[in-house]
């Protein structure tokens, strides 16, 4: 997960795949990224995961 520690602290943008072959946005700033787990806050309250594997593509909003 090294690749992913220049976008640790940095809002970014989650392009996941969902069953059936569905793709989901999800935006917040990306916390962790260990293991087989991606985690992002969306807000004070909402901490989303993601395994590595449904992972389609993870954009920064800034360049970085």
């Amino acid at each position: 997960m090294e690749l992913l520690h220049p976008l640790i602290g940095k809002k970014v943008t989650v392009f996941s795949l969902q069953g059936a072959g569905q793709e989901r946005q999800d935006v917040g700033v990306l916390e962790a990224a260990s293991g087989n787990f991606l985690q992002i806050r969306k807000n004070e309250h909402d901490v989303l995961f993601f395994p590595l594997s449904h992972i389609r593509l993870i954009k920064p909003f800034e360049p970085l």
